[in-house]
C-alpha cells in the first residue's frame, strides 16, 4: 500500500534539476548585472556631461539627442548581456553553434521564448533564468530612462 501523497511523490521525482540550473545560472546572471551596472554608469556620465547643460533654455533638440544617446547606450548594454548568455550556452556545450546560441539567447532574454531551439531535457528550464534576469535588467533600464526623460522634460513645464 502506497502511503505517499501525490505531492510527496512528485517531490521525490523532481530530482532538483532546477536547483542545479539556478546554481549554473548564477555566473551569467552576475556577469549580466555587472555589465548592466557599467552601462548604467555610462548613461549617468552621458547625462551629466550632455543632459545637465541643456536642461534650461531653448534646447529641445539637444534634449532629444540626449535621450537618443541614452537609449542607444541602453540597447548596446542589453545586447552585450545577450552575448554574455549566448557565450555561456556555447562554452558549456548547451548550444553548439554560436549563431544559434545568440538566437536562443535573444529570445530568452527578451522573454519572447521562441521554441524552435530546445536545450537538452536536463537543462530545459535554464533559459527561463535568463528571461528572469533580462526582465529585471529591462526594468532597471526603464527606471533610469524614465528618470532622465522626466528631468529633461520637466524644464518645459
Amino acid at each position: 500500500m502506497n502511503t505517499l501523497s501525490l505531492a510527496e511523490h512528485a517531490l521525490l521525482e523532481l530530482d532538483f534539476k532546477y536547483g542545479r540550473q539556478i546554481l549554473a545560472a548564477l555566473l551569467p546572471m552576475c556577469l549580466t548585472v555587472t555589465w548592466h551596472s557599467l552601462g548604467i554608469n555610462v548613461v549617468h556620465t552621458v547625462y551629466k556631461r550632455f543632459g545637465r547643460p541643456v536642461m534650461h533654455g531653448p534646447h529641445r533638440a539637444a534634449r532629444t539627442a540626449v535621450v537618443i544617446a541614452v537609449v542607444t547606450i541602453l540597447l548596446l548594454t542589453h545586447f552585450g548581456e545577450v552575448v554574455i548568455w549566448a557565450a555561456f550556452y556555447h562554452l558549456i556545450g548547451l548550444v553548439h553553434n554560436l549563431g544559434l546560441a545568440m538566437y536562443f539567447s535573444i529570445n530568452a532574454y527578451t522573454t519572447m521564448g521562441d521554441g524552435n531551439i530546445l536545450l537538452a531535457d536536463e537543462w530545459r528550464g535554464f533559459g527561463n533564468f535568463e528571461s528572469m534576469t533580462g526582465f529585471l535588467m529591462f526594468g532597471w533600464s526603464t527606471a533610469v530612462l524614465a528618470d532622465i526623460v522626466q528631468r529633461l522634460h520637466s524644464v518645459e513645464d
